[in-house]
């Protein structure tokens, strides 16, 4: 090894470590990194200052308006109050049997977070389902893991929430995993229920009637929420939202829109690039959360929609500022380790310490998946991002398969470390450790990895 690679790692190794003592947020260390690699690689300074601090920045400038859009429908949704009647809504259908509120609110957890996502929708979702749960007999850590795994499954489908992935691998990698990825969240959450959720009066249903009745609740959430509203929505006082107008059961189908457009148009015209006369899946996205927030503020409040669209904007932008500038970060990042200095000096690195076969890479993912936890070197908001950056300008493997293999482990990550802010605010209010959090999720979070890895196995 030489002493630029020595150097260069040593420094790779000293900001993951900044990293995960939480001494150096992220924001700050990618682009610290990115200038690291420049330096070590001898890029000239302003070459350093102009190709990858400026023109790095706006690298995944495509990623970044999807993420302002997709935080805008959030706004739109919470505004309206569509999403707290979701929640509330799902506990009235689902009676008094445990089994039954827990199926029913992950499911409207996860309805949610098909248009929404961050901490501002965990803390709304929390502050409501956990108390129904609880008060149903649900032990707290099992209601706080099942607004995770709500939280996993809905996430799954959400465009803008693999907007780093699509930065870095891009964005056919990313579709290519989205069906997948939903399919192992929901049969993890299945699993979980099957096994830690008291049955009650179903006690003697078989598991699989049980697994068939979660994906049917998933699949029912929006029909059975406007069903009911003839019933429900047309009191003059709604006791679902905080609101003198009542909400029209139509406007419940909104977290799902951005997903049925970009459906529509896959269908229809194809996803792709523009040149093939296809339409760019980044704008498609972008175009289904337009007109869904349109849909929204137009039906729950016609006299006020322009005005509830701009200031989800503005509301929208303030929400992921930091996310902004973490994209920013990434974009120097993966600039600067596409420079050919920098890439002679990291090929003969990863050469030597990754196995030099697609499963070995695979079994490598898999066995060590537990490295994206604690902003480890496999997590994609930390240390991981400079690694998967790095893997894919150096074309070690496709960048769908490399895609997939980061979504396996990022299991582990989203759902059961510690660290994330949403884990640490649901454990809080629930009354429960965040690090028994992670003991009790982790084989589940572990063995959705090992299904992952499996499609990426297939779908290489």
């Amino acid at each position: 090894m030489t002493l630029a690679g020595i150097l260069l790692l040593g420094g790779f190794v000293l900001f993951a470590a900044l990293m995960v003592a939480r001494i150096l947020p992220t924001l700050l260390a990618l682009p610290l990194m990115a200038g690291w690699i420049a330096f070590i690689a001898g890029v000239p300074f302003f070459d350093w200052l102009s190709e990858i601090m400026v023109k790095g920045s706006f690298r995944l400038s495509a990623p970044i308006v999807l993420v302002v859009f997709g935080s805008m429908f959030a706004r739109v949704i919470q505004k309206t109050g569509i999403s707290d009647a979701i929640i509330k809504k799902a506990a009235e259908l689902s009676g008094d049997q445990p089994i039954a509120i827990a199926s029913l609110m992950t499911a409207a957890t996860a309805f949610i977070f098909l248009g929404m996502s961050g901490l501002g929708a965990i803390i709304m979702i929390g502050s409501i389902a956990i108390p129904i749960m609880t008060g149903a007999g649900i032990a707290a850590m099992d209601a706080v893991i099942l607004i995770l795994l709500g939280m996993l499954t809905g996430s799954a489908l959400n465009f803008a929430g693999a907007a780093t992935g699509i930065g870095i691998f891009g964005a056919e990698a990313v579709l290519r995993y989205l069906v997948p990825g939903a399919i192992v969240s929901v049969i993890t959450t299945c699993a979980y229920i099957l096994i830690n959720i008291p049955r009650g009066n179903n006690a003697g249903t078989s598991a699989l009637a049980l697994v068939k009745n979660f994906i049917l609740a998933i699949l029912s959430v929006p029909g059975s929420l406007v069903s009911v509203m003839g019933k429900f929505f047309s009191r003059k006082k709604s006791t679902l939202i905080k609101k003198k107008e009542t909400l029209p059961g139509a406007a419940l189908i909104t977290p799902i829109l951005p997903l049925a457009v970009i459906g529509v148009l896959n269908f229809t015209v194809g996803l792709g690039s523009a040149a093939d006369g296809k339409v760019d899946p980044i704008a498609a996205a972008v175009l289904g959360f337009i007109l869904a927030s349109f849909y929204a503020a137009l039906l729950v409040r016609p006299s006020q929609a322009i005005n509830l669209f701009t200031g989800s904007i503005v509301d929208g932008i303030k929400d992921v500022a930091g996310v902004i500038f973490l994209f920013m970060g990434i974009g120097m990042l993966v600039t600067a380790t596409t420079q050919k200095a920098a890439v002679d000096i990291l090929n003969p690195l990863f050469v030597a310490v990754m196995p030099n076969s697609f499963y070995g890479v695979l079994l490598m993912f898999t066995l060590l998946a537990p490295a994206a936890l604690y902003r480890g070197p496999f997590n994609m908001y930390g240390m991981g991002t400079g690694i998967a950056a790095i893997l894919t300008s150096l074309n070690f493997l496709p960048a769908t398969a490399l895609y997939g293999m980061f979504a396996g482990v990022g299991y582990l990550q989203s759902i059961a470390d510690p660290t994330n802010s949403h884990n640490t605010w649901l454990a809080g209010f629930a009354g429960v450790d965040a690090t028994n959090v992670m003991k009790r999720i982790l084989p589940y979070a572990w063995g959705a990895c090992v299904l992952m890895m499996i499609f990426v196995a297939v779908l290489r």
